[in-house]
């Protein structure tokens, strides 16, 4: 038998394409994938967090924000608690109309920051700052808000988030070999972390609830608008960047939802009590 060696063509080997090429597209294959990888995470942590059991989530917010409650201080209940009192009392009767998970209350608190913001967090803790409760004319455009907040705890909201965050950042610490903390201040401060996690969708959720409490608590919808026009002049983020729906929408959404529910959009407000009244007074 006569064994030849043939000539091997040349360049049989190498690449029809660019070793840059190459990169790039393994770059992008391999940035594709770190993106679904942390979509499918955020998914499926806020499934998990918005079925886990009541009592998971109320023992989670005592472990990052029991020590961190703005009234913790002795000092800062002597000053505030009236006032958180007032919040509490007004978001009792809010819960009064949107059905909350077994075991799960809401417990309000005054937040002393001029921001013009209220958010909700874990364990059925909502804040109201000072700012906004500056702006509010009466009780019930303020009620509007507070039974926004309310109603993200009945969803769930943020037990939903936070699943997100913490599978988040498990993925994270588990592809860089490092530990990774969830600082409790994110849960807490004016810019919480967990209001940035809610999608329009679920704020539109939101509003709708706090809607139907306003007109089972006064018998009207009268206010519920009224924070939202006051903000109208401000900037807004176009709509795809927004977490929020865009104010003008949400003025929309009320008025349609009142004409479809048949609730009056015009009836008696409620003045502030003493002590809010006060506040807004001193802010106006």
């Amino acid at each position: 038998m006569e064994f030849r060696n043939p000539k091997v063509p040349e360049g049989i080997n190498v690449s029809r394409h660019s070793p840059l090429y190459e990169f790039f597209l393994l770059s992008l294959g391999t940035l594709l994938l770190c993106v679904a990888l942390a979509f499918a995470s955020l998914f499926l942590g806020s499934l998990l967090g918005r079925h886990a059991p009541v009592a998971w989530e109320k023992a989670v917010a005592g472990m990052i924000i029991g020590d961190r409650l703005p009234e913790a201080a002795p000092e800062s209940e002597a000053e505030t608690g009236p006032l958180r009192a007032e919040l509490q009392a007004l978001a009792d009767r809010l819960s009064a109309h949107i059905e909350l998970p077994e075991g799960l209350t809401v417990k309000a608190h005054y937040l002393d920051s001029d921001q013009v913001n209220a958010f909700a967090t874990v364990g059925g803790h909502i804040f109201i700052a000072r700012g906004l409760i500056e702006r509010m004319p009466h009780e019930n455009a303020l009620a509007f808000v507070v039974g926004h907040e309310v109603a993200h705890v009945a969803h769930r909201d943020p037990a939903a988030a936070l699943g997100g965050v913490v599978l988040l950042q498990a993925l994270f610490a588990l592809a860089s070999s490092s530990g990774s903390e969830l600082p409790g201040e994110l849960l807490v401060g004016p810019n919480a972390l967990l209001l940035s996690g809610f999608s329009r969708d679920v704020e539109r959720e939101a509003d709708a609830a706090a809607l139907a409490a306003l007109a089972g608590l006064y018998g009207h919808v009268a206010g519920a608008s009224t924070f939202f026009e006051a903000v109208l002049h401000l900037p807004q983020p176009p709509a795809l960047l927004s977490s929020h729906p865009l104010t003008r929408e949400r003025i929309d959404a009320i008025a349609e939802t009142a004409r479809e529910r048949d609730w009056p959009l015009q009836g008696p407000v409620t003045p502030l009590s003493p002590a809010l009244a006060r506040l807004a007074g001193d802010g106006g």
